[in-house]
């Protein structure tokens, strides 16, 4: 049995996933889950809480004991919270550089995904595009389309820096290049939930293809799988096959 209204989006950092993901949620009337968003509310919950890499049994604990809520607007308005933990608003502090290596050791543990992963599949199993590097394999194994976004490691790199030059920081090119070779190999080489193209997914090279492009072919994939008939209105589908292209990647 497949969920006939849920998109899954995989692919690693920097392929055009959230940029993506938000203009599919919007041409097709779905809300936008980022499966991500519960990691970086956890680890700054984990770092308030003093839980550094190494404390299993805490950073498990903790992952069941808080209660994370996440945003699903694709267009939410400004200043409006992208995540909660319990009931706190934590958005400013989910790209503070100073935790990534308590996320990506978060990521890496399987209590802690274990705890998350029914949160995730209530917030996104009513309908919505899913966003993660384990969405379509994990998450959603079941979901009506899967997707796959992928682009070079310099292109992937340069949309990373221009994203976070959008949210205010301060981007040296050559530190958000072994970043995101970092973040590959870390990705691709844990033990728990590897980043990997999931099963019957549909794979987007991205390199070559503006944004406009690339949702074109994501729904197109959509429309195959049979998704795009019954969702949204008549004219918000005629606005997705006639797509003019909203831009660049963020």
């Amino acid at each position: 049995m497949t969920l006939p209204r849920v998109v899954t989006i995989d692919g690693p950092a920097g392929a055009g996933k959230t940029t993506v993901g938000r203009e599919l949620a919007r041409r097709l009337g779905l809300p936008l889950v980022d499966t991500g968003l519960f990691y970086r509310a956890l680890a700054v919950a984990a770092r308030r809480a003093g839980l550094g890499p190494g404390d299993r049994s805490g950073a498990a604990a903790l992952a069941r004991a808080v209660r994370i809520t996440v945003a699903t607007d694709p267009d939410p308005p400004e200043g409006a919270a992208l995540a909660r933990v319990d009931g706190v608003d934590v958005s400013p502090h989910l790209w503070d550089g100073g935790q990534a290596d308590l996320l990506a050791w978060l990521a890496q543990q399987g209590p802690v995904r274990q705890a998350l992963l029914g949160p995730q599949r209530r917030l996104g199993g009513a309908g919505g595009v899913v966003l993660g590097r384990d969405a379509g394999s994990i998450v959603f194994p079941v979901a009506a389309c899967k997707l796959y976004l992928d682009a070079s490691p310099a292109v992937r790199a340069a949309r990373r820096a221009q994203e976070l030059r959008q949210r205010g920081a301060r981007v040296d090119p050559e530190t958000v290049r072994r970043e995101v070779a970092e973040r590959d190999r870390r990705d691709r080489s844990r033990a728990l939930a590897p980043l990997a193209v999931p099963a019957d997914a549909v794979v987007i090279s991205t390199d070559r293809l503006t944004l406009g492009e690339t949702v074109r072919a994501a729904l197109d994939a959509c429309q195959r799988a049979g998704l795009v008939q019954g969702v949204g209105t008549p004219a918000r589908l005629r606005g997705a096959t006639g797509l003019e292209d909203p831009g660049d990647y963020a």
